[in-house]
């Protein structure tokens, strides 16, 4: 390809095929890789043998565990309210969800499952519709 202007993107594509490249001499083909530029076009061919395939996915492995491991966290709390919760409609919600007890609403279904779906119906009918 003499003469080729390459892009930033396929210089960074032959610098991580010079780094495939340095993995060993082993010369025992486990398998073959292809490098695409942006636009689809071949930027490097290449071949890797077993141990060179087995380091390479141990040191990627190791990168993401570490990048998991961080972006984890400094990942906010998903249980974290992210806005202001109106304190009337949670106090509302607070009530409401008391009503629910599941232990007498199960200590009830096996005396009579009748009864229990009745009960479950009483307290979650006694909801206004609006809002929680």
């Amino acid at each position: 390809m003499a003469g080729h202007q390459y892009t930033p993107e396929e210089l960074a594509l032959l610098k991580l095929y010079e780094q495939f490249l340095k993995l060993s001499n082993d010369t025992q083909i486990a398998g073959r890789f292809i490098l695409l530029g942006p636009d689809g076009a071949v930027v490097a061919t290449g071949s890797l043998a077993g141990r060179d395939i087995e380091a390479a996915t141990a040191a990627l492995t190791s990168l993401n565990d570490a990048k998991t491991a961080t972006e984890e966290s400094t990942r906010p709390d998903p249980f974290t309210p992210t806005v202001a919760l109106d304190p009337a409609l949670e106090a509302e919600f607070e009530e409401h969800c008391i009503g629910l007890d599941p232990e007498f609403l199960m200590d009830l279904a096996e005396q009579d499952p009748n009864r229990a779906v009745a009960a479950f119906d009483d307290i979650t009918s006694q909801w206004d519709g609006g809002d929680l």
